[in-house]
């Protein structure tokens, strides 16, 4: 691998960032962002095709065939950094930092246009990664067919303290399920000077967010990270009302699927039973969203060693902690054994330091190369392995 040559790509990976950066689009529909990387990848001769709402595109030969993602979709947020290439779509942005994954894709298409890739190579540009399983409806659409291994990456901030340009890898469940609930609880609204003659959905809703807590800390095992959020809570209309029924939502992350399944049913066991000891009703709803991303032991060292080699030990980390939050990633993973990594993209020195979903996220864009140089050093320890 030449680290000079990508070194000096940099500025293209920069440039494919900042044009993608300019014109977001959320969910599986994005027809901007694909006719700009089907355009770049036929620029570079190669030949993009279709699958699902997604983009794929082979290079290289031989038998092994390896995945690289990345998604490409944003998010319905108001950008704020006043940026020179801001979104120029308003109430959209990448606040996620796919446009970043997207360049990097798009410079390892680059490199390998000018270089023989180690073996054969399948791009995958993925929509709807934020809620709306794109990477699903690429598998369905035949995305891992003939793939024997994935690898992919995200920017932003990772969960420690490691240098702006540091690679954080969790070795087996990596990040967490990403599942959602509802519960409205429906009672006999009254005036809030005479609650007798009422039933309050309020003291349901109230002690059910308070168990909600316990649950997590009483009912799972503390080596399995658990996290259990209230997101929005409404009800009323006046101080003086109490109203007939309190709508709640909230998420429930884990990473053991027996937990998944347990607090499915739990948290519906006790909306129901505190509807009951307060004398009101409840509707529960569970959605199962996202399942954890398992990271392939053998594929996390293979990657490690590939980081290590080309751009120092220095700049990998193992780390024992999964990330809670989701990654459609996961069912490119559960198809064949790869490795997705965190790539810390902060610098406080720059003034970068928004996470990622704020309306001012940003990424240094000088390391994004090292991005690059992890897939392609991985494809060629892939390729001899």
């Amino acid at each position: 691998m030449e680290l000079e040559f990508l070194r000096g790509l940099n500025k293209d990976i920069v440039r494919y960032r900042r044009d993608l950066h300019r014109i977001p689009e959320v969910g599986l529909e994005l027809p901007k962002t694909k006719a700009y990387v089907e355009r770049a990848l036929i620029e570079l001769g190669f030949e993009p095709k279709p699958c699902g709402h997604g983009l794929i595109c082979d290079v290289g030969h031989g038998e092994k065939c390896l995945a690289i993602r990345a998604d490409m979709d944003a998010l319905p947020v108001e950008e704020l950094t006043n940026l020179d290439y801001a979104s120029e779509h308003p109430g959209y942005m990448h606040a996620c930092g796919h446009d970043a994954h997207t360049a990097v894709l798009l410079g390892v298409a680059k490199y390998f246009s000018v270089h023989e890739p180690p073996c054969r190579i399948r791009l995958l540009f993925q929509p709807g990664e934020e809620g709306y399983f794109g990477a699903v409806d690429m598998i369905e659409h035949g995305a891992m067919e003939g793939v024997h291994a994935a690898i992919g990456g995200h920017v932003g901030p990772v969960f420690e303290e490691v240098p702006t340009g540091t690679f954080m890898i969790k070795k087996g469940t990596a990040s967490a399920a990403t599942d959602n609930f509802e519960v409205v609880f429906r009672g006999a609204g009254t005036h809030g000077s005479q609650p007798h003659k009422g039933k309050d959905p309020f003291m349901a809703a109230a002690t059910f967010i308070l168990t909600t807590q316990v649950l997590k800390s009483r009912e799972s095992d503390p080596n399995n990270p658990t996290v259990i959020s209230i997101g929005s809570v409404h009800g009323g209309t006046a101080n003086n009302i109490i109203p007939e029924e309190v709508f709640l939502t909230g998420t429930v992350r884990t990473v053991v699927n027996d937990d998944r399944s347990h607090f499915s049913e739990r948290l519906g066991d006790i909306a129901h039973g505190l509807a009951e000891a307060y004398g009101v009703e409840a509707d529960f709803t569970y959605n199962f969203g996202y399942i954890p991303m398992i990271n392939d032991a053998e594929m996390t060292d293979l990657m490690v060693e590939a980081i290590g080699k080309y751009l120092g030990e220095s700049h990998v980390v193992l780390t024992e902690k999964a990330n809670m939050g989701g990654e459609d990633m996961a069912y490119f993973l559960e198809k064949v054994p790869g490795v997705f990594y965190f790539f810390n993209t902060n610098n406080p020195e720059k003034g970068i330091t928004a996470p990622n979903h704020s309306p001012y996220f940003n990424v240094d864009e000088d390391v994004l190369w090292m991005m690059a140089a992890a897939d392609i050093a991985f494809a060629e320890k892939f390729a001899e392995s």
